[in-house]
């Protein structure tokens, strides 16, 4: 009799251990497995701000996936992130208007875009909380309490929440990034400087963090490092940093 109580005692851990792996990452759904690996794509590109990459892979992922929630989600925050309403407006609607038989998480992120659909300045972050403490080892919670926290310029929380987001990203760099405009936002530019130097330090090969550096520099007025900057990230990438290594070079 023991030993089946054993067994049963072991199988019983085993699965709740399968079930709470399960729920320890945010579901994104989607009915196409393709959309999926197009999705994942566009998020490792959106990390670096290769924005042209996500729009190309999010938009083939619509494809496969007409009613693809998170994708929609990702697009309409990033829009709204750099204030474009129209753009935020559209993708924020076909998220709210998903069909979609939403994870709990999706969930939570649907009540955050109706809110600021109403009102792109609506506090959301206790959704970001909630997100949080139902994914508290999932970096994308974390990534959209932040984006929620910079909606109302809640900059002093936004940092906490990169700080407790860099104990569980296995992609610091883009934390660092994101770190470094947010002390440019408090004006604290001597912490601005360290995040956008670790970022170089992790991500050495990307055009992206001597861009961010140089965007630093020009904050400064320190444009000459600035002008060498953007250089450094146009001679990595053709397609990167031009115009602002000419705008810089303009007021050395």
């Amino acid at each position: 009799m023991k030993k089946y109580l054993v067994i049963f005692i072991v199988c019983m851990f085993v699965a709740v251990a399968y079930l709470w792996a399960q729920d320890a990452k945010m579901t994104v759904t989607t009915s196409s497995d393709k959309a999926l690996a197009l999705y994942n794509r566009a998020m490792s590109a959106m990390g670096n701000a290769e924005l042209d990459t996500v729009n190309q892979f999010m938009n083939e992922a619509f494809k496969e996936d007409p009613d693809f929630f998170m994708g929609n989600a990702r697009l309409a925050l990033m829009n709204l992130y750099v204030d474009n309403q129209p753009e935020f407006k559209k993708y924020a609607e076909n998220a709210v208007n998903s069909k979609a038989q939403l994870s709990k998480g999706e969930t939570i992120i649907k009540s955050a875009l109706e809110q600021l659909l109403q009102d792109p300045k609506a506090d959301v972050t206790d959704l970001g909380n909630s997100l949080i403490e139902l994914y508290p080892d999932d970096e994308s919670a974390y990534y959209f309490q932040a984006q929620f926290q910079n909606i109302i310029k809640d900059y002093q929380e936004s940092i906490k929440t990169y700080d407790a987001l860099l104990k569980v990203t296995k992609n610091p760099g883009p934390v660092y990034n994101q770190m470094g405009y947010i002390y440019m936002n408090m004006g604290n530019f001597e912490a601005a400087q360290n995040a956008f130097d670790k970022y170089i330090e992790l991500v050495p090969n990307h055009p992206n963090p001597y861009d961010s550096k140089g965007d630093y520099f020009m904050a400064v007025k320190d444009y000459t490092n600035a002008y060498a900057s953007y250089t450094k990230a146009h001679q990595i990438n053709q397609a990167w940093s031009y115009d602002k290594a000419l705008k810089a070079k303009a007021l050395m």
